[in-house]
């Protein structure tokens, strides 16, 4: 990088190209280093755009949520595989005794639940902040009648925005950061589209499977269900709800993914993981492209369910796998066509069906 004459072999080079087409694609470490070579790089680097676009230019990792054998509360850590240079495949990103659940992940920030309280984290600089919450009536236990569905960023404002469901009711609240007055929203009913047997659970999204795909948070309706059941959608633009079709398929829904720019399901069918891929998204057309017998697997741990999958890398999956209560959780990675890479044994710390949330970006 550097001359002997103490100038860089980037000085040749307009400085709109080193900053937008070779700074913002380092990594976060890399970038720190950069930033002490010159004081133009340093102001240019500190602009909301320039870190946002880097932000968006690393890799997405899945999220865990561990509890702490004898201390309160929980840690989240990521799953960092050897292609990004990790030291260690689990890196504790948060660590404190007043966080229990992560219930939402934006351009490297994450909204962190406690008891009563909501937080916004970044990571990077570790600071945290109270997230307002709108404020509606208690249940008659004293429990909170509203939740965070969804959290995003309003494309044609640039605000980050936090979507709430109300317990009880078909309504919604959006709430933008920096402001306590949330707007009212009507939201779909759910019982409708599930068979009459079946009780849905809220859609919390530390429990329910959700995906950011082409400006729309897509939910999995019917989560764990055996039959197709449509797919909600909030497009993140108009602030409006529609309903998706699903893969008319058997199986339980476990996870939505992301993979080569298109919606992805994941559905775990006795011993094997099937992943159906939507061809074409206006016409809700879905094929299967990828189908994995874990049984092959000569070194596949041995587990009750499975409860979410993340992808790695566009073809690496990152599986929780459940055991009873005497045994312990497994991380299963393994690529799309099959091949077993590892397994990773938790600590006697139980990892939790809700832990493996969709994923984040760290800057």
């Amino acid at each position: 990088m550097m001359k002997r004459s103490h100038t860089t072999v980037l000085d040749d080079l307009p400085e709109w190209i080193v900053i937008e087409e070779i700074l913002v694609w380092l990594p976060p470490k890399d970038l720190f280093r950069c930033r002490a070579v010159c004081k133009f790089w340093r102001s240019a680097t500190s602009t909301d755009k320039f870190m946002l676009d880097n932000c968006h230019r690393q890799p997405s990792l899945p999220v865990i949520r561990q509890d702490i054998p004898g201390q309160k509360g929980v840690r989240f850590v990521v799953f960092r595989d050897k292609s990004v240079g990790a030291d260690q495949k689990l890196c504790p990103i948060i660590q404190h005794s007043k966080f229990h659940n992560l219930l939402g992940a934006c351009d490297g920030f994450l909204i962190l639940s406690s008891e009563s309280d909501f937080w916004i984290c970044n990571p990077a600089t570790r600071k945290c902040a109270i997230l307002p919450q709108p404020r509606v009536p208690s249940s008659s236990a004293g429990v909170s009648r509203i939740y965070i569905a969804g959290f995003y960023q309003h494309q044609p404002s640039g605000e980050y925005r936090v979507l709430w469901f109300s317990r009880g009711c078909l309504r919604g609240y959006i709430l933008r950061f920096g402001s306590d007055k949330p707007r009212i929203i009507s939201r779909p009913s759910v019982l409708s589209r599930l068979p009459e047997f079946w009780h849905q659970g809220e859609f919390d999204s530390c429990y329910s499977s959700q995906v950011n795909h082409r400006g729309s948070l897509h939910w999995l309706t019917g989560i764990y269900m055996e039959t197709a059941v449509d797919i909600m959608v909030f497009d993140t633009v108009t602030e409006t709800f529609r309903w998706m079709r699903s893969p008319g398929w058997l199986g339980r829904r476990v996870s939505l993914l992301e993979m080569d720019n298109k919606l992805a399901s994941c559905i775990n069918n006795d011993a094997s993981i099937e992943i159906w891929v939507m061809q074409d998204y206006e016409v809700e057309a879905w094929a299967l492209k990828y189908r994995i017998n874990l049984l092959a697997m000569k070194t596949s741990p041995q587990f009750e369910y499975i409860s979410k999958m993340s992808l790695l890398n566009q073809r690496e999956l990152l599986i929780c796998c459940h055991n009873p209560l005497d045994g312990p959780d497994y991380l299963l990675h393994c690529d799309i066509d099959g091949k077993f890479w590892d397994i990773t044994k938790l600590k006697g710390e139980r990892i939790l069906y809700t832990s493996l949330i969709s994923t984040f970006r760290r800057a």
